[in-house]
């Protein structure tokens, strides 16, 4: 029964011990890297929907008359200016990354 136990330690640490090395001399490429600029157009286009999904719902209840008038223009001023500021930055950082990939393309070019 010892040999059993001590068969099963054995063979359990193996396991262990092939899991947690194998990130550090395993293939670079299991957990690719993230563009930063690719990252935040994402979170960027993920705020914008949640934005506009915001803005349809505040709409909605307020046509039900789960809000007041007063309420409703100060939350989707609120909601406006938030969804501005989202847009705002969407269409720099797309602006920055076209820009960026033209310098790229002038020092291949000259490269």
């Amino acid at each position: 029964m010892t040999f059993l136990v001590l068969l099963w330690i054995i063979l359990l640490g193996t396991v262990l011990l092939v899991y947690l090395i194998f990130p550090l001399f395993g293939k670079a490429d299991i957990w690719p890297e993230v563009d930063p600029t690719e990252a935040r157009m994402q979170t960027l286009s993920l705020e914008r929907e949640q934005s506009y999904s915001a803005l349809a719902d505040l709409d909605e209840d307020y046509e039900s008359g789960k809000l007041s008038e007063r309420d409703y223009r100060e939350l989707r001023d609120e909601l406006m200016q938030e969804t501005a500021r989202i847009v705002s930055q969407l269409e720099t950082a797309a602006k920055t990354d076209i820009e960026s990939e033209i310098e790229r393309y002038k020092q291949q070019k000259r490269g």
